[in-house]
């Protein structure tokens, strides 16, 4: 049985899963880009899986990280995320085999009160190109 919650999807089997719109304007401070990228979290028991996909970044990927931190404020680095690029290196696709991370109950916590977002960073933007905040959960 899955129960849809505006953007996330609640199922009987401990599983919450939502989309996250990633975009220069999320940054702090805004950013001017016309890079974008859409990302999906989910998370299934003590796992957190990330997939999704970026592209068109001013300049070359640098990286791609989950931070501690609400909308409008910066925060300590989580997880680093595993990219794989396209050929100019200014998109890529994560794929959720290669970026699992184990949670702990802090980060659990933060997770169900929206205090987390993901952050891409590129030469030209090193402290973040394109961003989205991930709302709060319920798992």
């Amino acid at each position: 049985m899955t129960i849809f919650v505006g953007l996330i999807a609640i199922s009987a089997a401990a599983q919450s899963s939502v989309e996250i719109v990633l975009a220069g304007h999320n940054q702090v401070p805004p950013v001017r880009s016309p890079g974008t990228g859409m990302v999906e979290l989910t998370v299934e028991g003590d796992s957190l899986f990330v997939s999704g996909k970026f592209e068109d970044l001013r300049e070359y990927y640098l990286g791609a990280s989950i931070h501690f931190g609400r909308a409008n404020e910066t925060g300590n680095q989580i997880y680093r995320l595993t990219a794989e690029l396209n050929e100019e290196k200014t998109g890529g696709v994560f794929k959720p085999e290669e970026n699992r991370f184990e949670l702990r109950e802090a980060q659990k916590e933060a997770l169900r009160n929206g205090r987390m977002y993901i952050n891409i960073r590129s030469n030209r933007n090193r402290s973040g190109e394109i961003r989205g905040q991930i709302p709060p959960l319920s798992f």
